[in-house]
């Protein structure tokens, strides 16, 4: 726009008054000069060969920074410097934009001058976008951080919480970790101390078949002897009758020995059923009555399990016969998927309170190592005037009734 008017100073150091003229007509419009409020025109060497402040004219200052970056063919632009001598001269206190322009030769190209232009309304703008940008910076930064804080503090309660999850299973699994070797402990001790009592019972049974149907096979051999000396008819029969009553005697106590050995079939019954079984072979032998109601819990049990309640059932019940006469007999029983109590009571003679741990009987001794061995509990309790109390309790989730410690137990 001014490139054409300024042509003479390709060859001349000044501009002409009638160029200087034409340049105020161009930059008389109000809306013009509303926006480029100030124009300048600078000759290589630093002199002003035109402005709106015709003071500057034919004046000569240190080039600007501008001027010298658009004498190489760029157009520059910065912020106006307030402390240049060009600008302190007309006492500038506004911060333009100042762009400059290079002027060139029609004929040659060459730079024959630089344009400054001054821009009111981009250096309001520009700073109102630069406080824009800080302040959409600062937003951006202050969401960022709070998103950060909001994550970290997330990640660290999570954190936390599985601390805690992880040291509560750690103690839960120490208590746990506790408990199998206290019940391995006892599985060991109580193995141990079956092992003698069977050792015991073998040799208890031995003692009884010595003691009773070994005798009497003996004093039969005895018979057979005189049955055959005899001389006279009456004698031998006599003879005979009492050899028949010795092996029958004989025979008698090896079938109570056998029948005391020996279970009745309780593979395939079920919990209550096998109660039921035991206490009707107790009422049967000993004609007494037996208080039991049935709950209806079919629930299936090992095969060990069933053999120690049937031997539970017919110890308890043969011990309330013995010593309270079978007066107040109860058996009382409770199951699930998780535990089982079965106790047996009676209202007996029994004087005085007695722990059977203090001076135990070898049926409630070898009872308890049985049930130990399995990972159950026995506990027999006997008061003046009150009766007994027997009861045997099993937490039918640990692994030793499901086969998971390898040890092998026979009740």
């Amino acid at each position: 726009m001014t490139e054409p008017i300024v042509q003479e100073l390709a060859t001349a150091k000044t501009l002409p008054p009638q160029d200087i003229a034409q340049l105020d007509n161009l930059l008389a419009d109000p809306a013009f000069r509303e926006r480029f409020p100030h124009l300048e025109i600078w000759t290589p060497n630093g002199t002003v060969a035109y402005s709106l402040s015709k003071e500057l004219i034919s004046r000569h200052f240190n080039p600007p920074l501008g001027l010298t970056q658009a004498l190489s063919g760029e157009v520059a632009v910065y912020h106006a410097d307030l402390t240049a001598p060009e600008h302190t001269l007309r006492n500038f206190h506004t911060r333009y934009l100042e762009i400059y322009s290079p002027l060139r030769d029609h004929s040659t190209g060459r730079i024959i001058a630089v344009a400054e232009i001054h821009e009111a309304v981009l250096a309001e703008e520009a700073a109102r976008l630069q406080w824009t940008s800080w302040g959409a910076v600062a937003l951006v930064s202050a969401f960022l951080m709070a998103c950060l804080f909001g994550i970290v503090q997330r990640g660290s309660r999570t954190i936390e919480l599985q601390r805690r999850h992880l040291i509560q299973r750690a103690e839960e699994a120490e208590a746990i970790s506790s408990e199998i070797s206290e019940l391995r402990n006892r599985a060991r001790v109580a193995s141990l101390e079956l092992a003698n009592l069977n050792e015991k019972f073998i040799r208890s049974i031995g003692a009884d078949l010595h003691d009773g149907p070994s005798q009497m096979l003996g004093f039969a051999m005895l018979q057979i002897e005189q049955v055959r000396t005899a001389r006279t008819a009456p004698r031998r029969k006599a003879a005979l009758a009492t050899l028949a009553d010795a092996l029958d005697s004989a025979l008698t106590e090896i079938r109570i020995i056998a029948k005391a050995l020996v279970l009745p079939e309780i593979e395939h019954l079920h919990a209550e059923a096998i109660l039921m079984r035991a206490i009707k072979l107790h009422e049967a032998r000993t004609r007494t009555i037996v208080e039991f109601k049935p709950a209806g819990t079919d629930i299936e049990l090992p095969a060990a399990i069933k053999t120690c309640l049937y031997r539970f059932i017919q110890e308890g019940l043969n011990n309330a016969y013995r010593h309270a006469d079978g007066n107040g007999q109860q058996v009382r029983c409770r199951i699930d998927t998780r535990k089982m109590e079965v106790s047996v009571h009676d209202s007996g003679r029994s004087r005085g309170t007695t722990d059977v741990t203090s001076n135990p009987g070898m049926g409630i001794h070898g009872l308890r190592q049985r049930i130990e061995s399995l990972g159950g509990r026995l506990s027999f309790e006997r008061r003046a005037g009150r009766g007994a109390h027997l009861k045997m309790s099993f937490d039918l989730e640990v692994g030793i009734l499901n086969g998971e410690s390898g040890i092998s137990h026979t009740c």
